[in-house]
């Protein structure tokens, strides 16, 4: 029986052989489409009934309907001024005795002299969002609208309006613009603390000038910084961002904004998948202050900052790495007259854990100026609780800590050093007053070199010991007896930091 099977279908086969053979490949070809054409239709009939539980893209269409009507194109113009023209008249007191242009000499000088302002419009273009209607409040970006002459906003249905004011603040990148408006329509702010990554996103905006533009992607990050801005703790997401984004909304499935599109990681100048975004609680802070007082009051602490590694913070016996470690205080300032010292580990402010230097900066930053609050740090190891009351934020931070400010860098025994005096601290950058050695060469196969010690650093302190000069610098090394030792190093800017460097 078995092998009258066999017999008919080896019949069969070569039946169709056969029949290709006689009839022809089209034939073949033929039947093969028939049944890939079967398959297809089956496969679309599937898909058919799977899109019917298909979410996503029902949500993605009901957010990109809610949020358009609240995202405006924010168009700038800036005058620049251009370099006035040369002073003719000096060119041609030259010619001033010459037989020919000599007569023409006195003509042109008899003739009034206009002086014309020389310039060139600059214009740029980029996103914002409706916040609140009744008011006319629209989010975007400072770097957008700051330093501008001129701002114009076009809404989703096309009229335009001149803004009634602008408010902003570089150190966040934040803007608020005001426009007197009927019938608009806001988005509300999300909570940002509350996303999380691989959350779904949206980003709305303007990019390269084609307006109402939306792409979708998740949040690849939180906490990003870049040292671009004094205050970040960036969004991160691959919603597609590109020139003219920025001011735009990033938002969630809820329809909320929260983030503020402003800035994206490329090599190319065009998207590569990281776009950054000022998360909408930030902004909201920054928001408030700039409609109600017209700029940002931040809390003031008057110390400089540094993270710690592991060698750090075994050196200066801290629990781990997580605070910011106090390389400087500021005379007459609140971290002063509380009693806070150098080499404190700061780890927490009014309760809450200090992740980071970051993390400290805009702590302080949101605390309110003359309120009182407790700072824990570790001292010598030891933990101690210090109650500061909060400055105010100098308007230019920099020009403060400038003055006899140092910055700490590593150092090794692979060092060249020299007494600091007063003509090599003014070739070199420094404040008068500043002592140490200064470092004339590194080994570039240190431990220091590898830790980035430089020639042209000071160093004014080795093991916690101030040092004034070189004799102070050897008596630290033989101290040390081969072993790593920890270095405040100087740098001619001002900053100066922490570091523990090994011998060879």
């Amino acid at each position: 029986m078995k092998s009258a099977r066999v017999i008919i279908s080896l019949a069969v086969v070569v039946a169709i052989v056969a029949a290709g053979v006689i009839v022809g490949p089209e034939l073949v070809e033929k039947v093969s489409y028939s049944v890939a054409k079967g398959a297809n239709a089956a496969d679309r009939e599937a898909l058919a009934k799977l899109s019917q539980q298909e979410q996503l893209s029902k949500m993605f269409r009901l957010v990109a309907r809610t949020i358009k009507p609240s995202v405006v194109v924010v168009k700038v113009k800036k005058r620049v001024a251009l370099p006035e023209m040369p002073d003719l008249e000096e060119f041609f007191k030259q010619f001033e005795n010459d037989p020919f242009f000599g007569p023409r000499f006195k003509f042109f000088r008899r003739l009034p002299k206009h002086k014309r302002e020389r310039f060139f419009l600059q214009r740029g273009l980029g996103s914002g969002v409706i916040v609140d209607a009744k008011n006319g409040y629209i989010l975007t970006n400072y770097h957008v609208v700051g330093g501008a002459d001129e701002v114009e906003v076009i809404l989703p249905d096309g009229r335009k309006f001149d803004t009634e004011w602008i408010r902003g603040d570089p150190q966040t990148d934040v803007a608020v613009v005001k426009i007197k408006a009927k019938r608009l329509i806001a988005a509300p702010l999300g909570d940002s603390d509350k996303m999380q990554v691989g959350d779904w996103v949206l980003a709305i905006g303007a990019p390269e000038g084609l307006p109402q533009t939306v792409t979708a992607g998740i949040i690849s990050a939180k906490g990003r910084k870049t040292g671009i801005r004094s205050y970040e703790n960036f969004i991160q997401t691959d919603a597609a961002i590109n020139h003219g984004n920025s001011g735009g909304p990033l938002v969630n499935l809820r329809g909320e904004v929260i983030g503020i599109n402003t800035a994206i990681v490329t090599r190319s100048g065009a998207n590569e998948g990281i776009g950054l975004a000022i998360p909408s609680n930030m902004a909201k802070e920054v928001m408030k202050q700039l409609i109600e007082k017209g700029k940002v009051v931040r809390g003031f602490l008057g110390v400089t900052i540094q993270d710690v590694d592991e060698e750090l913070a075994k050196s200066f016996n801290l629990p781990d790495t997580h605070g910011a470690l106090v390389t400087r205080v500021l005379k007459g300032s609140p971290a002063d007259k509380a009693g806070i010292k150098e080499e404190d580990f700061i780890v927490e402010v009014d309760g809450k854990k200090v992740k980071d230097v970051d993390d400290l900066r805009i702590k302080v930053a949101r605390l309110t100026p003359g309120s009182k609050v407790k700072i824990k740090v570790y001292r010598n190891g030891k933990p101690k609780i210090i109650t500061v009351k909060i400055g105010t934020q100098p308007a230019d931070m920099a020009s403060l800590f400038k003055k006899g400010q140092e910055k700490v860098s590593p150092k090794e025994y692979g060092i060249e050093v020299q007494t600091l005096t007063s003509e090599l601290a003014a070739r070199y950058g420094y404040d008068e007053d500043t002592k140490g050695v200064l470092i004339l060469s590194v080994a570039p196969d240190s431990d220091a070199a590898e830790k980035g010690i430089t020639p042209g650093m000071v160093i004014d302190r080795v093991n916690g010991k101030n040092i004034t000069n070189v004799d102070d610098f050897a008596e630290a090394i033989a101290a040390a007896k081969g072993k790593s030792i920890r270095l405040r190093v100087i740098s001619p800017d001002g900053s100066r930091r922490y570091v523990v460097i090994s011998p060879k």
